[in-house]
C-alpha cells in the first residue's frame, strides 16, 4: 500500500488550478493541464483543467480493471477513453487541443513502477540508497529561438505575453511528434514515448518518493533551493503544503522574473510525497 501526503496550489488565487491526482492503494498519477492562451485557440470547450481531472480519473480506471496492464498501456488508454469523451463536442484534431504532462507511481509486492510524460518529474529513493531522477525535459529541446527571447526578455517592457505566446505557437508544431516532445493529448501513440521504467525492490525495503508538476519541480531545477534528497527530506519533515508555501514565498521576492527567468510568475504546483514497503499488503 501507498501512503501519501499531498498539496496541489493554483499559480494564482483568481485563476483554477489545472493540475490533478488521484491515489490509490497501489497507485499515483498526477497531471498538469497545459495552460491554453485564449488568442492561440484550442477547439475544446472544456479546457486544461477538464482535460487533467479526465485524465487521472481514467487512468485509475484502466489500472482497476487491468491491474497487470503496463503503466504506458494505462496512460493510453486513459489518453484514448478522454477524447473519446470529448470527440462528439470538440475539434480533437485541433493543434491546440487539450493536453497534459503525467506522472505515474505504481507498487507492486518486489518492485516501483514508474511513467514520466511531459516536463513532470519523480524522485525514487529506496532508504538509505541514492535517489532515481526521472524528468522528461525534452519540451526545451523545442522553439529554442522563442524560448531564448521568452527567459532573456525584459518582463516589464510590455511585450512578455507576446513572447510566450509565441514560444506556445511555435511548441505546437513539435508537439507529439518524432523529433520534438511528447505529452497526452488526443493521440494515445504518446503514451508510448513516456520514459517508463521498473525499479526492483528487496521484500520488506522502505521506499519514498516524491512527484511533482513542474511548478513544483522548480524548488530545485529552478530555484535551486535544495537538491532532490533534500527536497525528500523537507517532505518528510514538513510537508507537502510547506515545501510549496517556500516555492511561493521566493517567486514572491521576484515578481518581475529577474532573477529567476521564468515564463510566468507563480504556476500551478502539485507535489505527491509516497512512501511504502515492498510485500506489504500482497500477501
Amino acid at each position: 500500500m501507498i501512503d501519501v501526503h499531498a498539496a496541489s496550489w493554483p499559480g494564482h488565487a483568481t485563476r483554477p488550478n489545472e493540475d490533478a491526482y488521484l491515489c490509490l492503494d497501489d497507485l499515483v498519477v498526477v497531471a498538469d493541464g497545459a495552460t491554453a492562451l485564449p488568442s492561440l485557440g484550442s477547439g475544446c470547450v472544456h479546457g486544461p483543467r477538464w482535460y487533467a481531472r479526465q485524465l487521472v480519473a481514467r487512468a485509475a480506471l484502466a489500472h482497476t480493471g487491468s491491474p497487470e496492464l503496463p503503466l504506458t498501456d494505462v496512460l493510453g488508454e486513459a489518453i484514448r477513453s478522454t477524447t473519446a469523451a470529448h470527440a462528439g463536442t470538440c475539434d480533437t484534431a485541433h493543434p491546440g487541443t487539450p493536453s497534459a504532462t503525467v506522472v505515474m507511481l505504481r507498487s507492486r509486492p518486489d518492485s516501483l513502477q514508474w511513467l514520466v510524460l511531459g516536463d513532470a518529474t519523480i524522485a525514487l529513493e529506496e532508504m538509505g540508497g541514492d535517489v532515481q531522477v526521472v524528468s522528461d525535459r525534452r519540451i526545451g529541446n523545442s522553439s529554442k529561438a522563442e524560448r531564448f527571447a521568452v527567459l532573456t526578455g525584459d518582463s516589464t517592457d510590455g511585450h512578455h505575453a507576446e513572447r510566450v505566446a509565441a514560444l506556445s505557437s511555435a511548441q505546437r508544431r513539435f508537439r507529439n511528434v518524432d523529433g520534438g516532445f511528447w505529452i497526452a493529448a488526443a493521440d494515445p501513440e504518446a503514451a508510448y514515448h513516456a520514459y517508463a521504467g521498473e525499479q526492483l525492490v528487496p521484500a520488506r525495503t522502505t521506499w519514498r518518493a516524491a512527484l511533482m508538476t513542474d511548478g513544483a519541480s522548480a524548488a530545485v531545477d529552478t530555484y535551486e533551493l535544495t537538491d532532490w534528497l533534500g527536497a525528500l527530506d523537507a517532505l518528510a519533515k514538513t510537508g507537502p503544503g510547506d515545501f510549496l508555501a517556500t516555492i511561493r514565498a521566493i517567486e514572491t521576492t521576484d515578481p518581475d522574473l529577474v532573477s529567476y527567468p521564468r515564463m510566468k510568475g507563480s504556476d500551478d504546483a502539485t507535489v505527491i510525497y509516497a512512501t511504502g514497503t515492498t510485500g506489504e499488503d500482497h500477501a
